[in-house]
């Protein structure tokens, strides 16, 4: 990574650090980082992960070959990815959408100095309708690259080892726009996740999300991909403007969270 890039990132690593600070956990309550308030591109953390909305498309759904698409007739709804049969929760069957993902094929990048694993969050919604939160976010790593039978807040068991929960400490959330980007392929969020909890000899990336809560799904599917290395199949392009866009975040320092109350 050049040293302009690193210097930009660094400038947003420090504005979301000094914006997470504001978010204030309450008793049957979710803390939502809300990135739909703009200016954009918006950024904030989350138990040691940057979320940023995403303002440049990359060249549509052909190009990002997710590894989970989930979508249902449900508010709310739920998935991961695994090369598994049956699928468990509302995932696409088609291995060309739902399938393993192993941790070998990511391609890091560097942020202040942080070395980070990305992946990229495509949302669909109605143009009328366009909220969504994205309540639950919890990589694992798995033994192998079928695993079934996943359980909220712990996994596989004895076949993966935790990476990330959004969840750890407080309940936390995260608040979408579907019209900030235009259409099914654009990509709405990046999430990066260090690379340094990415450790031992578990070989192949499990994510769990859920979504609907308190706005719901209603339109089409969600999809996860990730930035991988130049040599494989599901490569995706990030365009020179994107690093401009978060370049910005970090000198404006927009992300913000909000509390709200919801049922336990």
């Amino acid at each position: 990574m050049s040293t302009s890039k690193t210097v930009r990132f660094a400038a947003l690593a420090a504005a979301a650090v000094a914006v997470t600070a504001l978010g204030v956990s309450k008793a049957n309550a979710e803390t939502v980082l809300d990135l739909t308030n703009g200016p954009f591109p918006d950024s904030g953390t989350i138990n040691g992960a940057l979320f940023t909305t995403n303002v440049q498309q990359p060249t549509g759904s052909g190009v990002i070959h997710s590894f989970v698409r989930i979508g249902s007739n449900q508010n709310v709804e739920s998935g991961y990815n695994t090369d598994g049969r049956p699928l468990q929760f509302d995932e696409n069957s088609s291995p060309t959408f739902t399938r393993s993902l192993p941790v070998a094929d990511l391609q890091a990048v560097t942020i202040a100095g942080v070395s980070y694993y990305q992946f990229l969050l495509d949302i669909n919604q109605t143009g009328v309708s366009p909220l969504l939160n994205l309540n639950k976010l919890e990589i694992y790593l798995g033994d192998a690259k079928d695993l079934l039978g996943f359980t909220v807040g712990s996994g596989f068991g004895i076949h993966s080892t935790a990476v990330y929960n959004i969840d750890t400490g407080t309940d936390n959330g995260i608040l979408l726009d579907y019209n900030l980007n235009s259409g099914s392929g654009s990509g709405d969020m990046y999430a990066f996740i260090p690379t340094a909890k990415f450790t031992g000899t578990n070989k192949y990336v499990y994510l769990y999300s859920s979504f609907g809560v308190p706005n719901a799904n209603n339109d089409g599917y969600e999809e996860w991909a990730a930035v991988v290395g130049p040599n494989t199949p599901s490569a995706i392009p990030v365009p020179a403007s994107v690093w401009g866009g978060l370049a910005l975040m970090g000198l404006v320092g927009a992300a913000k969270f909000r509390s709200r109350h919801q049922s336990a």
